[in-house]
């Protein structure tokens, strides 16, 4: 082997380990080692070209009395956590410097505009991802879609519930080939406990004994089950599958 050849593929070799390394790091508590062996082996073999979807969002988990607080899909006929996708804002730069398009597989609208769901180049996931934990240029509170989903259709008071409080959880990520969208995807799914006070609790238990088919409160074995009943022998209502992550952080999403 030529002297050049041997110091290119040292260094290759090299590159590669540092990456493996760093994203063994970064990712060691968060996907599990099965999904993490998969992520690496999709980053460093992919090819210069290759873009890998990803998906940011974060879920209120609203439990009371053994019931947990679903509302009715938007895009999907489902009833899934209170939240949806984080932010970024218009001034950030990171993206258009890392190579990061928008999202090819949902239309983009004003709802959806500058939604953290896009595609971003393969070899560039690290960067992506460590950009999104220094928190800069991107939404970082749990106001907004409490407000869209909750407030702004009249299920809750505005003077009583805004600003929210709310307490992290855990963080979700799964990394898959999404044979819906045909493409290597990684959802990052952030968990957050809504922090209610006495006044605030009284109004949630109002919501509850309040009938809509806007939201539902189904308890543990529904969400498990994914809406389906056992006692009617039947599905009424379909739950995203993503609503189990309001149970625990154990449980893996496209696992059946």
């Amino acid at each position: 082997m030529a002297l050049t050849e041997f110091v290119l593929s040292t260094g290759s070799n090299i590159a590669v380990n540092i990456l493996s390394n760093r994203l063994d790091t970064f990712l060691s508590d968060r996907l599990p080692r099965g999904q993490r062996l998969a992520l690496w082996r999709a980053s460093l073999l992919a090819s210069p070209n290759q873009y890998f979807r990803i998906s940011i969002a974060y879920l209120y988990r609203i439990y009371i009395d053994g019931e947990y607080l679903l509302i009715k899909g938007r895009r999907i006929d489902q009833y899934q956590p209170v939240g949806g996708v984080r932010k970024v804002y218009p001034s950030a730069k990171i993206l258009s410097e890392l190579g990061v398009l928008d999202d090819d597989c949902l239309k983009i609208d004003d709802i959806s505009r500058h939604d953290l769901r896009v595609r971003v180049p393969a070899r560039k996931l690290l960067r992506f991802l460590t950009w999104y934990e220094s928190r800069e240029d991107r939404e970082v509170d749990q106001q907004r879609e409490f407000i869209e989903e909750l407030i702004r259709p009249g299920f809750l008071s505005a003077d009583l519930f805004v600003p929210i409080a709310t307490q992290y959880r855990y963080t979700v990520p799964t990394f898959h080939f999404s044979a819906h969208f045909q493409c290597q995807e990684l959802l990052y799914h952030e968990v957050f406990d809504v922090k209610l006070n006495s006044e605030q609790e009284k109004a949630m238990r109002q919501l509850k004994d309040t009938p809509s088919d806007q939201y539902v409160w189904v308890d543990e074995e529904s969400i498990l089950m994914l809406g389906h009943d056992k006692r009617l022998k039947r599905k009424p209502f379909q739950i995203g599958e993503h609503a189990r992550l309001l149970i625990s952080k154990d449980y893996k999403l496209f696992n059946h």
